[in-house]
């Protein structure tokens, strides 16, 4: 099963074990971003817990408000989170929400596609 869907900030791609969310270039992700970013995700999925890789490399900017709501409300469903950055600007960004949010998934940063595939525990191929 692969399943694709795109919004004004994100496209997700879905596949049986992850679903891969790719953020657009943005000048601010805010509140309003974040609450159709997080009820999309959960639309695809159903329902069912999954591991999921962010790409933020083209986010330049995320607020207060944005960032609580993802780390609270976002997180539901995630069995794992691994951020795809590049740094130095998405790795302050991730840093950020990594120190200020006590963590209910596991989740790391990485610049690398493949290490955050296997930190998810999915193959190369089996991703997208």
């Amino acid at each position: 099963m692969k399943k694709t869907h795109e919004n004004t900030y994100t496209v997700y791609l879905l596949t049986d074990r992850l679903i891969h969310i790719i953020y657009k270039k943005a000048p601010c992700i805010d509140l309003k971003a974040a609450q159709v970013i997080v009820m999309d995700r959960m639309q695809l999925q159903e329902g069912r817990e999954m591991p999921v890789l962010c790409d933020i490399r083209e986010v330049r900017n995320i607020n207060k408000a944005a960032r609580d709501y993802l780390a609270l409300e976002g997180s539901l469903w995630i069995e794992k989170l691994a951020f795809l950055i590049d740094p130095p600007v998405t790795d302050m960004i991730s840093s950020i929400y990594l120190d200020t949010h006590a963590q209910k998934v596991p989740t790391q940063s990485f610049d690398n596609k493949s290490e955050a595939l296997a930190f998810l525990g999915i193959e190369e191929k089996d991703g997208n």
